[in-house]
């Protein structure tokens, strides 16, 4: 991951740092709605958990949700979902979120990475998420 760009789980604590970047994705969700998300899907337990990728300033420029599953051969794979990307100039933010994926990957010991999106027919293809298309 480049040195602007740190990951760190989102616990309790960190989710508040996370919230503006939560808003601008859709300012539909509240405080208290991101907040009740975090308490359901931090990191308990090694299979799952949330990471924010965040620059050396504190300010969170990426986030996303991740569990171990297993696919057809019964091999694990890392779900990657609710992945929030902000639109920033070059190609760093898009790297550090590849590698920050790759190393939970690595950790977890799954065999390969998968990036789950919901379908939205109503916003075309992608859904306005560049790294996920780019990922």
């Amino acid at each position: 991951m480049s040195e602007q760009f740190h990951a760190l789980p989102i616990d309790d604590q960190r989710a508040s740092a996370a919230y503006p970047l939560v808003y601008l994705h859709d300012a539909s969700i509240t405080t208290d709605q991101w907040l009740s998300f975090v308490r359901r899907h931090r990191h308990d337990d090694a299979r799952s958990g949330l990471i924010a990728i965040r620059d050396c300033r504190g300010i969170v420029h990426a986030l996303f949700r991740y569990r171990v599953d297993s696919d057809l051969r019964v091999q694990r794979r890392l779900c990657i979902t609710d992945l929030i990307v902000a639109h920033l100039p070059g190609v760093e933010i898009d790297d550090a979120v590849a590698a920050s994926a790759r190393r939970v990957s690595a950790k977890l010991d799954c065999g390969a990475i998968t990036i789950e999106r919901p379908f939205l027919s109503e916003v075309g293809p992608w859904g306005g998420c560049p790294t996920a298309q780019w990922l």
